[in-house]
């Protein structure tokens, strides 16, 4: 018997701030010392202001930075940083090294609140023969260098595809189908996210018997707005079986807010090869969000009577403009294939059977296995998505 904590959620091990996850403890590394597994940002200045400002805004993307006060200090990482940013009072030191890309030269406004001066002759100069792609000034370049820092830290985006499950009625099987294709798309090789986006379901973690597992919840992401690192999202979620999950918990935190949403699949599609959206049945902005990036939906559709005139209502006030895939929930005593696609005027791409086995094993945080025909249909509804996925 599963031992189910309705009142408690466990405590993730990070730290939330209106820009994103935070490590407990952002470090500045010396460019000259330390372990050099890791490939950081490299900041070159003497400034202490600067260097503060910078480290500020590198924390909120949760990315390591590289010191160096001078050019000699600098040259072991020279090379090998994803991105190099130069002060403008260190950078006549740079006129020798050699050149390459990824390079930032930055200013600062002076104390007092003072606007930078204008970047002298002398600073382009010099900024171009090392070949600097911007010379930019904090803090009008904040947002800029945010998403610099932050590309820097992740690498170049998965491009990641979006796909939307939902359910025509209450109690179709949603929520499994959207479980089982993310399941198995990651044991696959491709990198998951499957999302819950119904804030009184109960939480999808339940699905995986992930409820007890140490991660951030959407009541610890209720906040997050603008840019958000994949990678910490990533290192802040729940994973099973390497499956990374955003659920609900047990407990109602209010409704899912609708720029958390748009925050979350940013990163999603940046970090993720795939992301499955358990979508929540309502026409409103959640719905939008999630559809507007969704290539391929999947509608679960339970061969009765109220569930054919559900789906007949709401597919059209959904407004999808992508590839529409209907999965039909079988009963022993429903309506036949050919009275489904009699009512909504449209076939079914498969039919999902009905397994008593199938709810059981739900109760203990099992979903249909590989072998089954349920994850044998999902996985077919699934594969013209899979397919065409970039796996790094």
């Amino acid at each position: 018997m599963r031992k189910l904590l309705v009142n408690r959620c466990p405590q993730p091990q990070k730290r939330l701030s209106t820009a994103g996850w935070l490590p407990l403890a952002p470090r500045a590394v010396a460019a000259d010392g330390g372990p050099m597994e890791t490939r950081r940002p490299l900041l070159i200045t003497d400034d202490t202001e600067l260097t503060e400002e910078v480290l500020r805004l590198a924390a909120a993307t949760g990315v390591d930075i590289h010191l160096a006060a001078h050019a000699d200090s600098a040259r072991a990482q020279w090379a090998i940083a994803p991105l190099v940013l130069i002060g403008v009072d260190r950078l006549a030191d740079f006129s020798q090294m050699p050149r390459r890309r990824d390079v930032v030269v930055i200013s600062r406004e002076l104390a007092g609140g003072s606007e930078a001066p204008p970047v002298s002759d002398a600073v382009w100069r010099d900024a171009i023969a090392i070949g600097a792609e911007h010379v930019v000034s904090l803090p009008d370049a904040e947002r800029w260098l945010i998403e610099r820092l932050a590309d820097s830290g992740e690498g170049p985006s998965r491009q990641g595809a979006v796909v939307c499950v939902l359910g025509a009625c209450g109690g179709a099987g949603a929520s499994t189908v959207a479980a089982v294709m993310a399941s198995a798309a990651q044991n696959q090789g491709r990198q998951t996210l499957l999302i819950d986006t119904d804030a009184t379901g109960g939480g999808i973690d339940l699905l995986l018997a992930a409820e007890q597992a140490p991660g951030a919840r959407w009541v610890d992401l209720a906040e997050a707005r603008g840019r958000l690192s994949a990678t910490t999202l990533n290192d802040a979620l729940p994973h099973v079986d390497g499956l990374a999950v955003l659920s609900f918990g047990r407990q109602y935190a209010g409704p899912l807010n609708a720029e958390a949403l748009t925050c979350v699949l940013d990163a999603g599609v940046r970090g993720y090869d795939l992301v499955v959206i358990d979508l929540v049945r309502s026409i409103d902005a959640i719905a939008t969000i999630a559809l507007g990036l969704a290539t391929s939906m999947y509608v679960v559709v339970p061969n009765s009577v109220r569930a054919a005139s559900a789906a007949a209502s709401l597919l059209p006030a959904l407004d999808f403009g992508g590839l529409l895939t209907l999965l039909m929930r079988k009963a022993p005593r429903g309506l036949t294939a050919s009275d489904m696609q009699r009512a909504l005027g449209r076939g079914f791409f498969a039919t999902l059977p009905e397994d008593a086995a199938i709810a059981a094993s739900a109760e203990q945080g099992e979903i249909p296995g590989p072998r089954t025909q349920f994850s044998r249909v999902c996985l077919e509804a699934l594969q013209s998505v899979v397919a065409q996925l970039n796996v790094a």
